[in-house]
């Protein structure tokens, strides 16, 4: 879900960012408003009213859905969750917590605040509506019709979220009720999950339904969010199987010994010569005279300078700074670093000790090799 999202804004240290297709729904439910629904609850206004309001209306929509995120978000900070960035997408959006919940509790209370600010969105715009009927000229029974709306989407957004069909909201809290009762996370996710298929299951069928017995083209879209449901439970259950494997096992169980560092200083003639050339590196980390790491200097960062600028250059023009890198200690549980090398296109993260030197590093090939050597080996975590 990241590819195609870039970044909009940041918002009490989390980002924000769009994915391309929630231009499409965006334009798509603008020209819905537009074209039907407003004409039909405010006749007679001009074209360029109808798709004024229908843009306004489906701005304030994703902000509504960027709300309940942040909700979900900041409830996680506020429990100690470290979460990444927010996603807004065609389906609405999602909250990348790097970590699974550690308590039943923590789960239950982030899950279920997002759909308590989508109701409560709702009964604020129920509120406002009442203020504004009946609406005395056109701009009162535009926003009448913009707080209508609102209120509706989200409250179905609530009720939607609701559904136990894991990972919606509602299957969140299933899983966090199974999960207090039984003491057995994986157990609850696999429960969770087993529902949130038949939930998406459920979903197809409707659609198909709609589709080749009624006749109604509308169905596609329930289908297709049956589809999104049970793939999205399907990796989510896949996702606790893995961590369930790699229970127990640290970064500092599998990382490598640090590699040689260079200092921001050293000149690009420098960093040819010495390391990238004789040792065939094609990324170096940069340390400063304490051996606190600060950065790293990539080959494709450098390649394009100008030779005769390399024994003018450093280092530290040219690297990327550490606040950028993924980075790891010793005690991160491997399921983590594996998420985190996921990420990105890069096979490497470097582990820092509690004083931010390099104390390793942890590659993709070296948790490949342990994986099949278990496999081998036919050994049990």
């Amino acid at each position: 879900m990241n590819t195609g999202a870039f970044k909009v804004a940041t918002l009490g240290g989390v980002a924000i960012k769009l994915h391309w297709s929630w231009l499409i729904i965006f334009l798509l439910l603008t020209y819905s408003l537009a074209a039907s629904q407003f004409p039909d609850r405010v006749p007679g206004e001009s074209t360029l009213f109808y798709w004024v309001a229908g843009a306004i209306a489906s701005l304030l929509f994703f902000v509504s859905v960027l709300l309940h995120e942040l909700s979900h978000s900041f409830t996680a900070r506020a429990m100690g969750y470290n979460v990444r960035e927010i996603i807004l997408f065609i389906f609405g959006g999602v909250s990348n917590i790097e970590q699974e919940p550690k308590r039943a509790r923590d789960e239950f209370f982030i899950a279920v605040v997002g759909p308590l600010t989508s109701f409560l969105i709702a009964g604020v715009c129920y509120l406002l509506l009442q203020v504004i009927t009946p609406p005395v000229h056109s701009a009162g029974a535009g926003a009448a019709a913009i707080f209508e709306f609102i209120a509706f989407t989200n409250a179905l957004l609530g009720i939607f979220n609701m559904i136990p069909g894991f990972p919606l909201d509602g299957g969140r809290v299933l899983r966090s009720i199974v999960w207090g009762l039984t003491h057995n996370f994986g157990s609850a996710t696999r429960i969770a999950g087993v529902i949130g298929q038949i939930v998406a299951y459920i979903f197809i069928g409707v659609g198909l339904f709609q589709v080749f017995y009624a006749g109604d083209l509308g169905g596609l879209w329930t289908a297709f969010i049956g589809w999104f449901l049970l793939n999205a439970a399907q990796e989510s259950v896949s996702s606790v199987a893995i961590r369930e494997t790699f229970r127990g096992i640290y970064v500092r169980d599998l990382m490598e010994n640090p590699p040689p560092t260079i200092q921001p200083t050293a000149t690009l003639a420098h960093l040819l010569s010495l390391y990238v050339i004789p040792q065939s590196l094609r990324a170096v980390y940069v340390a400063d005279s304490e051996g606190k790491l600060v950065g790293m200097v990539w080959l494709g960062d450098i390649k394009e300078v100008p030779q005769d600028q390399w024994g003018i250059a450093t280092v530290g023009q040219y690297m990327v700074p550490v606040e950028k890198l993924r980075t790891v200690v010793p005690s991160d549980g491997l399921d983590r670093a594996i998420s985190m090398l996921g990420q990105d296109e890069f096979d490497q993260l470097p582990v820092l000790d509690t004083y931010g030197r390099l104390a390793g590093v942890l590659t993709r090939a070296r948790i490949l090799r342990w994986l099949q050597i278990r496999d081998e080996m036919k050994l049990k975590t």
